[in-house]
């Protein structure tokens, strides 16, 4: 029932009719009015359609959210037991604890909403945890976390430490988000499959259209346009649909200052956006306005490759940036797990530890780590120290997971119980990473094939289109027959092609965007894939235009 779901996603029903319901039923009356008044035919139907559409979202709202919360719970509840884990070996009590987690909106999302919740019950309402806890696994939207919450409720009633029950959780929550995380890849191959066979279909929906006037009545930019509005929807579709699908797991910080490193890519990126536009203005002015005869035996595909090629270089320099960022965080288990140790094993405090570790070789993290311990040496504000050194690094995982060691050995947690629970979680969140990057690599490997294999078929088509039009416009064609034979103006020929090359452009643009949508990673890479799915599409495309040429005798503007 909707009203049994309504508490579960925080509505009460006289909100949730006031908000969603009431709104959407004014406005269903008002479009069967207007459609019955004002349209007529197939317009009209598509008009008393938009109510069913409006009823249906306010009804499947709650059932949206629904999904929405638990999705937002799954996918960060292996932090929060982390960080549940390394806390509760510190000198909190339960309530303290509960509270702490509460307050950490931006790292722990929903889940320091349900935090909040029982911290409310425990300390509001006088009720024990294990209560708190039942009662708010029978209302969560995620079943992990209310299955999790049952087994802490037990636990607690069976008298056991809290410390000790979450260090035995670890291992479990983290197989159940693995279980998570695969089943997200899994759903990212079909979404994958889906988006080829959706593209392809789409690319032969615009070849017909470029077909079809020559058999049916219709305008050919009608055809055209209205193929590739439809193209750009679908597009639009796919891209939402797989950004609600995919676990949140991004790769760059979040810190709220710019490091070096963003200020570096920030300065390449204005480099290169700079030089696209000069290279741009340059070479349409010179073969659109010059006219010069180097530039006019260039096919339009090629000028605008050379103009997009600048952008490679913020695009590659993102790309280099990043790798580094990957061997810092396949570096950062070893180095906190040698912290902790050697912290717990000498009994004194960090600086020492860090500045002998500092000497052995981690990486490109190695650098980092000397700045920390520069930092902690002057002995002003550790826990700002450490902020920042999980900022420099740009990691989101060093800087979430680095942040949660400090928080535990500044409330007085061991060290070396705290740095061994992250860093085992932290190697199995990178066995997870891998996969996924593989995934994606394959993914960008079909994207790339596709811009190629949209070309192709576009071109190929549109230069049969072009044979079509110069055999009809060359024959003699009684007056008695004009009305059944199609002939289009040359004009609007060069135009279709420029609109044709332009899909493959709007391709190009999301499929890139898609590639680090789906990897997590600084989207000023997606300007490298998005320049060199141009470089393909624009080669295929002008090699297609020549064999068309040679083989059909097609004259093809360019």
């Amino acid at each position: 029932m909707i009203l049994d779901i309504l508490p579960r996603v925080g509505l009460k029903p006289k909100d949730y009719f006031l908000k969603f319901v009431l709104p959407a039923v004014v406005a269903s009356l008002f479009m069967v009015v207007l459609g019955f008044i004002y349209f007529d035919g197939i317009t009209r139907l598509l008009v008393l359609a938009l109510p069913l559409l409006l009823l249906g979202g306010a009804l499947g709202y709650p059932y949206i959210e629904l999904d929405s919360q638990k999705q937002k719970i799954n996918e960060r509840l292996h932090v929060y037991i982390t960080k549940f884990g390394v806390l509760s070996i510190t000198d909190l009590d339960n309530k303290a604890l509960l509270e702490l987690l509460a307050v950490e909106k931006e790292e722990l999302g929903q889940l320091a909403e349900e935090s909040r919740k029982i911290y409310v019950l425990v300390k509001r309402w006088n009720q024990s945890l294990a209560e708190s806890c039942r009662f708010l696994a029978n209302r969560t939207p995620s079943s992990q976390f209310g299955d999790f919450l049952d087994r802490m409720a037990y636990s607690i009633d069976s008298g056991q430490e809290l410390k000790e029950f979450l260090a035995g959780e670890q291992d479990i929550v983290m197989e159940e988000y693995a279980g998570f995380y695969e089943r997200a890849l899994y759903s990212l191959d079909n979404f994958k499959e889906m988006y080829v066979s959706a593209i392809t279909s789409v690319s032969f929906f615009v070849t017909f259209a470029i077909i079809a006037p020559f058999l049916l009545p219709y305008d050919f930019i009608t055809m055209v346009t209205v193929a590739i509005f439809i193209f750009m929807i679908i597009e639009v579709i796919l891209i939402y649909s797989i950004k609600n699908k995919l676990p949140y797991d991004r790769l760059w910080h979040t810190g709220e200052k710019p490091t070096a490193i963003d200020r570096k890519l920030k300065k390449w990126l204005i480099i290169s956006v700079f030089l696209t536009l000069v290279l741009s203005l340059a070479l349409f002015w010179g073969k659109y306005i010059y006219e010069a005869p180097q530039l006019l035996s260039i096919p339009y595909e090629i000028i605008f490759s050379i103009a997009m090629t600048p952008l490679m270089i913020g695009g590659y320099i993102a790309q280099r940036e990043e790798s580094l960022v990957i061997r810092k965080e396949n570096n950062f288990p070893d180095f906190l797990r040698s912290l902790g140790d050697s912290v717990s094993a000498k009994g004194g405090g960090t600086l020492e530890s860090l500045g002998y570790l500092c000497t052995n070789d981690f990486g490109p993290l190695t650098k980092d780590l000397v700045a920390l311990h520069r930092r902690l040496s002057i002995r002003i504000d550790g826990q700002k120290s450490w902020k920042y050194f999980g900022h420099d690094t740009c990691s989101y995982m060093i800087q979430l997971f680095s942040e949660m060691y400090e928080r535990c050995t500044y409330l007085g947690g061991n060290s070396g119980q705290a740095s061994h629970i992250i860093g085992r979680n932290f190697r199995k969140i990178l066995q997870l990473r891998r996969s996924k990057y593989q995934n994606v690599n394959q993914f960008a490997g079909v994207m790339y094939g596709l811009s190629g294999g949209m070309a192709l078929t576009l071109f190929a088509s549109y230069g049969v289109a072009s044979m079509v039009n110069g055999l009809y416009s060359s024959l003699d064609i009684p007056d008695t027959m004009l009305s059944m034979v199609h002939v289009v103006a040359p004009s609007d020929f060069g135009f279709i092609s420029y609109m044709m090359y332009g899909t493959l452009i709007i391709y190009s643009l999301c499929s890139s965007y898609l590639i680090k949508l789906m990897d997590g990673g600084h989207y000023q890479v997606s300007l490298l894939h998005f320049s060199t799915m141009v470089w393909i599409a624009s080669i295929v495309a002008v090699v297609t235009e020549m064999v068309t040429n040679s083989l059909l005798n097609a004259t093809i503007p360019v």
